[in-house]
């Protein structure tokens, strides 16, 4: 009779030799290189930082946002150190021709500059192979402190901005019968937690349209795929934390993570053909597979070993969370009683 840590152990390698198998015999493989890559969000941030490993896989790269200043300037310095990258390893593609990397203007907020962008992108580096809707922000508050045309700015931008850069260039990989769409999407589509109503929606929204549109375009052979970004060094970011609300903060200590470190970890995810992106951050990948659902599974028979030691897990976040949830409401009292004491006097 063998110990109980040796069939925890066999059982556990023997998971790990399936799903090593499962991935190299039967996921599909994607590759980057010579494909049209339209990037929304492209000018800074994450998106920016999956433009730059984006063009040293070979890929032709345009950048979608609003500003063309922003814009402009990262596609000039995105060429630049593309080009000295190029030399620095003695690519033979080290000639500023051979570094393709483009830019147009538009909101994701509207569906007619939307169209416009995409056919002037088209012109030159020709149809999308490839869209990273990458766009989007969050602006933490409190529920009660928070008027409803927040919701639905935050909607409008982060879930319809996404289907709206989606609508703009799927009817022609529809047409041509291949593609690919990565949702870039949050822990947040996973979870949600004091402070960020406004946003975790949204998310999760996003979620929804990712496994929906999976199975509806796999016949199309168009791949759809979703990133689970954690906190990340980005301007958005620090943005955020200016109105993230104090139990907030200290309830989920910022554990911050490179844009660099986050789209390479994203895009080496996507070339093996997995659905739901890795994020670097292991506690993210641990609640997202937990939640998979009927999507394809990352490694589903470590997965399935794992899954109680998951729920333990999770249950334990859950207690935590909320006793955070319960100091905020004593800090609202506190600051109600005092304000009501002002008021009588």
């Amino acid at each position: 009779m063998w110990p109980w840590w040796a069939v925890t152990a066999v059982a556990g390698a023997a998971a790990i030799t399936l799903d090593v198998i499962r991935r190299t015999f039967f996921l599909t493989r994607l590759s980057f290189a010579n494909k049209h890559v339209l990037i929304t969000g492209g000018s800074q941030g994450i998106g920016r930082a999956l433009a730059a490993s984006l063009l040293s896989r070979g890929a032709r790269v345009t950048l979608l946002a609003r500003t063309e200043a922003t814009l402009k300037q990262a596609a000039q310095e995105l060429g630049e150190a593309e080009r000295a990258r190029r030399v620095a390893v003695k690519s033979k593609a080290a000639n500023a021709a051979d570094v393709e990397v483009q830019y147009v203007c538009a909101s994701i907020t509207d569906s007619a500059e939307l169209d416009k962008a995409v056919a002037k992108a088209t012109e030159l580096f020709g149809p999308v192979d490839s869209l990273i809707a990458c766009a989007g922000g969050a602006a933490p508050g409190l529920f009660l402190e928070t008027d409803a045309t927040v919701y639905a700015r935050a909607m409008e931008l982060n879930y319809m901005g996404t289907l709206r850069s989606i609508k703009a260039v799927v009817g022609q990989m529809v047409r041509r019968r291949r593609g690919h769409v990565i949702i870039v999407g949050s822990a947040m589509s996973v979870v949600g937690f004091l402070g960020y109503s406004s946003y975790t929606p949204c998310k999760h929204a996003l979620r929804g349209l990712a496994d929906s549109l999976r199975n509806e375009l796999v016949g199309f052979h168009i791949h759809v795929q979703i990133a689970y970004p954690p906190d990340t060094e980005t301007p958005g970011f620090a943005h955020e934390n200016e109105t993230k609300p104090i139990e907030t903060q200290k309830m989920v200590p910022a554990d911050v993570y490179s844009a660099e470190r986050v789209a390479d970890c994203m895009l080496a995810g996507a070339e093996r053909g997995l659905y739901h992106l890795p994020a670097p951050d292991p506690t993210i990948n641990l609640m997202v597979n937990s939640k998979a659902g009927v999507t394809p599974r990352g490694m589903p028979f470590l997965e399935a070993a794992l899954a109680p030691l998951s729920a333990l897990i999770q249950s334990a976040v859950s207690v935590y969370f909320d006793w955070w949830g319960r100091q905020y409401a004593a800090r609202h009292e506190r600051e109600a009683a005092a304000e009501a004491r002002v008021k009588a006097e």
